[in-house]
Formats: structure tokens, sequence, C-alpha cells
């Protein structure tokens, strides 16, 4: 048993002194049997939420009508849910309520996909019984039980199906994937921001190409923010290498440029994934930089951070890979720059004002700008003697 678990352990005991059933489930669980890193531990128990209150001295209530508590011990903070069974759904999307109930294996039985349905008792022994393991072993998604009634339940259970292919490499079986050409109208239901997380996750695992081809061929993408009609450029969009990216924007940015969207569109397309204002202010100035011919110039208005991300995408287009040396290069170029913005300028438009003793007006930033791209092409030493005998030079001419 790993670490993680191990330091988990006496809360699986405490829970079983008093009586109640407690086991590790989730992802955790399905991580452990891949050999992949354990990110959050959570705990499965018939105790009632108020029992676990009772129990644990250091709780906070997240949601104690849906039966989960967190329980802070050690430094740590775990999420202990009570079994339950869930109500209707409604909209496709949520249960109308839960009932709490003493059973495990109905517990496991509500969950997604079957290698998320699997749990760890105290002693480190697995519990499957839906198969996880062996769908593990064998490479395969699919759901617990009927998928079209999992997906009826919660649809963004089609595409969090496809985000798990993509982030495990896994293969969509195929009773599965007949479900999602079958329903996936059902994800007109699901909130934008919901469908937001799951495909931005999707295109960060490494088995994008397999994930994104499963969404065209059952149609899922045309249920997607934008992409109805994008169907040739999500075809394309398959074969770039989007998790060698490091930020949200990089990654929109290299998606508006695979799937070619028209710069007078773009903002359009991703506000309509509602992402934050940043992130798409962000992306689009680097998407408008990727195939730029980087002169002092363009370096200079692109800006460090914009610099490097549009030059790591097209490496990415160019090669499939990101060529660090190159890339320090270049970031060693843009600091050689002489400035890096106008405030760095030896003059100010004060300075010029006085000067030339002429009111402000508009040549003050056309004087700003000319001396700006002077200096940047090696015209003008940045020295305030220096540029006002530059503009002294340029007056008599």
């Amino acid at each position: 048993m790993e670490d993680l678990f191990l330091k988990a352990l006496p809360l699986l005991h405490e829970l079983k002194k008093h009586g109640w059933q407690a086991y590790f489930v989730g992802g955790a669980v399905r991580d452990t049997q891949m050999n992949r890193t354990v990110g959050d531990i959570d705990i499965a128990t018939d105790a009632a939420p108020e029992e676990i209150e009772k129990i644990f001295p250091k709780t906070i209530d997240v949601g104690k009508k849906h039966g989960t508590i967190i329980v802070l011990w050690e430094g740590e903070s775990y999420e202990v849910t009570t079994f339950r069974a869930e109500l209707d759904y409604e909209d496709h999307r949520r249960p109308s309520g839960v009932h709490f109930i003493h059973s495990l294996k109905e517990d496991l039985k509500r969950r997604d996909l079957t290698i998320n349905a699997m749990a760890m008792d105290t002693e480190g022994r697995l519990i499957d019984y839906f198969g996880g393991l062996h769908d593990i072993q064998t490479k395969l998604i699919q759901t617990v039980g009927n998928p079209a009634e999992r997906f009826h339940e919660d649809a963004l259970r089609m595409l969090r199906a496809l985000r798990f292919m993509s982030q495990l490499d896994f293969t969509l079986s195929p009773h599965t994937k007949q479900a999602i050409c079958e329903n996936r109208y059902l994800l007109a239901h699901i909130s934008t921001e919901r469908k937001t997380t799951e495909f931005e996750k999707l295109l960060q695992g490494k088995a994008v190409n397999a994930a994104l081809l499963i969404a065209v061929e059952t149609g899922l993408y045309k249920e997607l923010p934008g992409l109805e009609g994008k169907k040739e450029g999500l075809l394309t969009a398959c074969c770039f290498p989007f998790h060698q990216l490091e930020t949200k924007a990089q990654l929109w940015a290299a998606f508006i440029d695979k799937l070619a969207i028209h710069p007078d569109q773009a903002q359009k397309f991703l506000k309509a994934w509602k992402l934050p204002g940043k992130v798409i202010q962000e992306a689009l100035k680097i998407a408008g930089y990727i195939d730029q011919h980087w002169d002092r110039l363009a370096m200079y208005q692109a800006g460090e951070e914009t610099l490097i991300s549009a030059v790591m995408i097209h490496m990415l287009k160019e090669h499939q890979s990101i060529d660090r040396h190159q890339l320090a290069e270049v970031r060693q170029s843009y600091q050689k720059l002489p400035i890096k913005s106008l405030k760095d300028l030896a003059v100010t438009g004060n300075d010029l004002i006085l000067m030339k003793n002429n009111p402000p007006g508009k040549w003050v930033s056309e004087d700003l700008t000319q001396i700006e791209q002077a200096v940047l092409c090696g015209e003008l030493d940045n020295q305030k003697k220096a540029i006002e005998e530059w503009l002294d030079k340029c007056n008599q001419t």
C-alpha cells in the first residue's frame, strides 16, 4: 500500500472502530492499480454525515445533504462520503436527491466508468464488482452497466469517457461508443463550464488523437461550443501534441490555430467556451504570433511570454516536439533587445515637449513611436542626448 494510503489509513480504522464500513474509492484506487501517481485520497463509508462529524474533531461540511464531509487529519484533508444511491436525475445532469445506504456494491454501481468503480480495504485488497481491473489490463473504457442509462443520468459522462481515453491511452468499448452516437444530443443539458473543464483535460492527454477521432466519429463534437462544421479542423488537430503545452492560454491558442479559425471569429469562438477573459486575451495574442517572422520588432511587440508561447506552438506544428535549447536562444534574443517596452525609452512625452517647445498633441506619440522603432532596429542609442540629436537631424531633413 502506497504512503498516501498509509497516511489516510487511520481514518478507516477510526470509522471501523465505531462500527462502520470504510474503504478507499475512486481515482486513487484506479491509479495505484496502474502504477500512476496517486492524487487525492477519497474514502467511502456507511456512516451518515452526522456520524462522521461526531467521530472526527475537525471537519468541513462541503455537501452534507449529498453525504460528503471533508475530514482534516494530520495536516491533510480527505473527502469522506456516505454510501448513497441517487434518486431520478434532473435534466440529465444531476440527481433530484440521494438516500444513504449500507451497501458498498450499490454505492459503486452508480459511478460512471468501471475503472472508477473499484474500492480498496484496510488490508490493501481490491474490491472490484464491475471488472475495472480487467478493463485496466485490457486498456478499455466502458461504463458501469448500461451506457445509455449512465448517460441519461449525467450526459457529461460521454465527454468524460473520451477524456479518460485521452489521458490513459485506452480504447473505447464498442457498446459505449454506440451509446454516445445515440445519446450525444443530451450534452445540450450540460453547462458550458463543465464541458470546457472536461475538454481541456481531453486536449492535454497524450492520446488526444484517438479521443478527438471518436468525437468526430460519434458526432459528439457537434454538441460542443463552436465546433459544428469544424470536422476537418478537428481531424487536423488530432495530430497536434497539445500535452506538451504548459498553460491554458497556450492550449486554446494552439487549438484555434489548428482549427484554422479566422482571427475575426476567434474571440467569439473562445467566448462560447466561457473561458476567463484573461485566458481569451492571452490566447488571441499568442495565436496572432504563431507563424510570425521573428525580427526585433515582432519580438518586442509580442512580449517575452507571448513570444515563448508562440514559438513553442510553432515548433510543435513543425516538428512535434519543443527544442528547449532553441527556445532558450529565443529567450536570450529577447533579453538582448535594447528596450522591452516604451517605459524603457530614455525620453518621455514630456521630454519631447520640452525639447521641441511645442504644445502637446498627436505628434508626441508619433515621435515616440519613431524613436522606439529606431532604438529597436539599432539605428539609435537609447540615450537622451543621442535621441535629442537624432530628432534634430530628423527635423532638418
